[in-house]
């Protein structure tokens, strides 16, 4: 919806502009005078008649810009932010004033002479991208730009664990990506020269079948989607697609930032690179379509990792961390973290002992498991709030 104001504004020509005008016409043209004159013609005695030359002043929209916020400040999602515009003198008759937020028209209430206000209630968290167009009764137009950052507007809840299940785990799998599917676990696994996929029987952690990944290839996230196993590699920006059963490679594809992460919402790829940004990419091309900004309460929330897509919500192990965070997929909101401090019992530490990586969800028995990178042990977990 386009919100217009009417205003009323006048052109104001100071004499000065019009005696310097005139005095330029005159140097150029030294038989000119003003007003209506009869000289003699030159020659032939004719009488001639010089009229007065109107000098007049093209309209010049006066230059806007906005007083405040600064740009890239912080709000809560849900605020209404009062945007304050100056102009540099009375600016020419407004015949139209827009908002676009992220390229989307948006309403807004207040009067562009003096404060505009926004609505961010219902908008994701991150930048948003403000430009307030300003068209000109004579036909001439500006933007003015401006960049806020939205927090959520939610504490998260706060979730420890109950240990349900313990299995065994290859104390040499340096987990990256981690699937449940149909009744096995499919796993990626990192470190050049050792990076695999794998298929592995649950129950005894037995490996079913691998597959090595060039030695000069870093394995990362993994996730199934429509009979695909998709993987991806680290610093290199490669990306594969497999058939799920055989394991035969389907395509070989290059994306963007590098590969950490990756789970699926039934449609899209959604993958991370260690920052607080979350892809979407097609599945086909793994070329980008949008992304989400990770934010809680606090501010921005980096180092997302290993990804598992549940019920609309993406758990996102945070690296180096005990935690893995619960984001709400259409906002990019944390709705919780949960801590699990101590999981693996001091008994199983070892030299080589990495740290939590690798989320696997169970969709058919609600089951959601968790391990670690040369963990000698995955678990299958409840939550329970603290």
């Amino acid at each position: 919806m386009h919100t217009i104001f009417e205003l009323s504004t006048f052109i104001k020509v100071r004499a000065s502009a019009l005696s310097a005008t005139a005095a330029l016409l005159l140097a150029a043209n030294p038989v000119l005078h003003t007003g209506c004159s009869e000289q003699p013609a030159a020659g032939n005695g004719a009488r001639e008649t010089r009229v007065e030359e109107e000098v007049t002043a093209t309209p010049v929209p006066a230059r806007g810009r906005i007083a405040s916020p600064n740009d890239g400040h912080a709000f809560i999602i849900g605020d209404d932010i009062a945007i304050d515009v100056e102009f540099d003198d009375d600016p020419v008759g407004i015949a139209e004033v827009t908002m676009v937020v992220d390229g989307r028209d948006t309403e807004f209430e207040g009067n562009i002479s003096g404060t505009i206000t926004w609505d961010s209630g219902d908008w994701p968290t991150g930048t948003r991208r403000i430009r307030i167009s300003v068209v000109y009764e004579d036909g001439s137009r500006e933007n003015l730009q401006l960049r806020v950052v939205l927090y959520s507007d939610i504490s998260p809840v706060r979730y420890t664990y109950r240990i349900v299940n313990s299995y065994q785990h290859d104390i040499r799998a340096f987990t990256q990506g981690l699937v449940y599917h149909e009744g096995y676990l499919y796993e990626s696994t990192g470190q050049y020269g050792r990076s695999t996929l794998r298929k592995v029987r649950l129950e005894t952690g037995e490996v079913l079948r691998s597959l090595n990944l060039d030695r000069q290839l870093f394995g990362e996230g993994l996730t199934v989607l429509n009979g695909k196993l998709y993987q991806l590699t680290w610093q290199s920006r490669v990306g594969f697609i497999y058939d799920l059963e055989s394991f035969r490679l389907l395509n070989r594809v290059h994306y963007e930032t590098e590969g950490w992460g990756l789970t699926n919402d039934g449609i899209n790829l959604l993958k991370s690179d260690g920052s607080h940004y979350i892809y979407i990419l097609d599945p086909q091309y793994f070329s980008e379509t949008g992304r989400i900004e990770v934010y809680d309460n606090n501010g921005r929330v980096d180092g997302l990792n290993e990804l598992q897509y549940i019920d609309g919500i993406i758990y996102a192990n945070v690296f180096a961390t005990d935690e893995i965070v619960m984001i709400e997929a259409t906002s990019g909101r944390v709705t919780g973290v949960i801590d699990l401090t101590g999981l693996l019992d001091r008994r199983y530490h070892h030299p080589n002992l990495d740290v939590l990586n690798g989320v696997a969800w169970d969709s058919e028995n609600d089951r959601l498991f968790v391990t670690g990178k040369n963990w000698p042990r995955l678990f299958e977990i409840e939550l329970t709030r603290m």
